[in-house]
């Protein structure tokens, strides 16, 4: 199997990620080592690397881990290292989030709110407009005339 290794940090941690991939380009294997070996936090993120390979070897659909593990907030939490993924809650929620930018198509990740920094600003572009469109319409419907029925004798 070919295979991706990306050192990152989030906050005070720093740890590596290494994606193991099928024929088909679809991970099979996922390993996260922290940089402090024997740390309770890189004893915690071994177990999560069993967990996700395990899972995707019989059949659970990495959206599944990355819906679960998206926002879990716990200690290093902060800053990463990168430029796509600018600030994570936790080491799990960064993993979640960088497999899903490198793995999941884009509709499944718009589903899951993660997007690349390019695609985060076209959406707020959007959805800026589409704010503004929507204000300007209750607007438009708040200053209508009303019109009362004519009452019948």
């Amino acid at each position: 199997m070919k295979s991706t290794t990306r050192s990152f940090t989030v906050g005070e941690g720093k740890g590596y990620l290494t994606v193991a991939r099928n024929e088909d380009g679809a991970p099979a294997e996922v390993l996260i080592r922290m940089a402090k070996q024997g740390s309770t936090l890189a004893g915690m993120m071994d177990a999560f690397s069993t967990t996700i390979t395990q899972g995707l070897r019989h059949g659970v659909p990495l959206k599944t881990f990355v819906a679960d593990y998206v926002g879990l907030r716990f200690e290093p939490a902060g800053l990463t290292n990168d430029p796509e993924v600018k600030q994570a809650s936790s080491v799990m929620d960064y993993v979640g989030r960088r497999l899903a930018l490198d793995y999941l198509p884009y509709d499944v990740r718009v589903e899951l709110n993660v997007l690349t920094t390019e695609e985060r600003a076209t959406k707020e572009a959007i959805d800026g407009v589409g704010d503004a469109v929507w204000t300007d319409l209750v607007g438009l419907s708040m200053s209508a005339p009303v019109v009362a029925r004519p009452r019948r004798s």
